[in-house]
This record gives structure tokens, sequence and C-alpha cells, in this order.
């Protein structure tokens, strides 16, 4: 194996870890720990019906924040996800499953995809620099605006 494949693999991995650490982060409800898995300069939409697009650290801090404190517990399970490098930046398809109970014992089940661009900053850490999220499946989140994945329609 070549010292640029093992580069490689060591990035990969650094970014599936990146990705990891949020979900982690998310569910302990550290936020702050959270916030730091993205760039000062992330550019990110949940969907209008959460947040829509917010620019910066500190604005996404506070909007997942304030959005999560809502929730008694969640999970966020990461599935597979498709990464490609391109020098000092990567993208990411990365599916995900995601578990929400409200303080009253209500319930939600989200099947979502996060679409990533990650950079690596000079100290060779990856940050998620743009985050798009999109739905596939949303149960329990009723009225709530989403981006929903493009499906094109059976050719026949």
């Amino acid at each position: 194996m070549s010292t640029f494949e093992i580069n490689e693999l060591v990035d990969r991995q650094h970014i599936a870890d990146v990705l990891a650490l949020y979900c982690e982060r998310l569910d302990e409800y550290d936020i702050s720990a959270m916030a730091a898995v993205f760039t000062e300069d992330v550019v990110t939409d949940y969907g209008a019906g959460r947040g829509g697009t917010v620019v910066g650290r500190e604005a996404v801090r506070q909007r997942i924040g304030d959005a999560q404190a809502e929730f008694r517990r969640t999970s966020h399970q990461l599935g597979q996800s498709r990464v490609i490098i391109t020098g000092e930046s990567a993208e990411a398809v990365t599916y995900v499953t995601a578990w929400h109970e409200w303080p009253d014992g209500r319930q939600a089940a989200l099947r979502l995809r996060y679409l990533d661009r990650l950079r690596r900053q000079t100290d060779g850490r990856w940050l998620i620099a743009q985050r798009r999220v999109e739905a596939l499946g949303v149960e329990g989140f009723d009225g709530v605006t989403w981006n929903w994945v493009e499906r094109r329609a059976p050719q026949g």
C-alpha cells in the first residue's frame, strides 16, 4: 500500500470520527463540544422547520442547543457513509436514523441523510464546513417543514 493510500485511509477515519463525535455530543446535550466539530464559518441547513440556513459556529451552536433543549433524550445512529476526499476538502453523504423523546413521553423517528463538506484545518483536523440535512422519512414531527431527498419518478 502506498503512502498516499495510507494517508487517505487515515483521513477517512478522521472524518468518520468527526461525524460520530457530532452524534455523541448531540445525544449527551454537550452543545459546546458538538459545535466544535464545525468550522467557524460553517453554513448549515436543517430545513425550514428546524431553523433553515444558519451561518457561523456560534449561531449553529445556539440554534441546535435551543432545538435540542425541547427533548428529554435523543439517539442519532450513523449508517453508511460515502466520502470523497479532494486535497484539503472532502464531501460526505451519511445516512442517519434519529430518535427523539419529549418530556411528556411523545416520540419521533427520523430517517435522514447529512450532506457534508469538510475542510482540513491547519492543525490537520477535519471539521464540517457545510451541512445540509435531507429527510427520507419522518414520524412524529407533524407540521415541520423538511428538506426532502429528491427522488426520480419511475420510468416505465
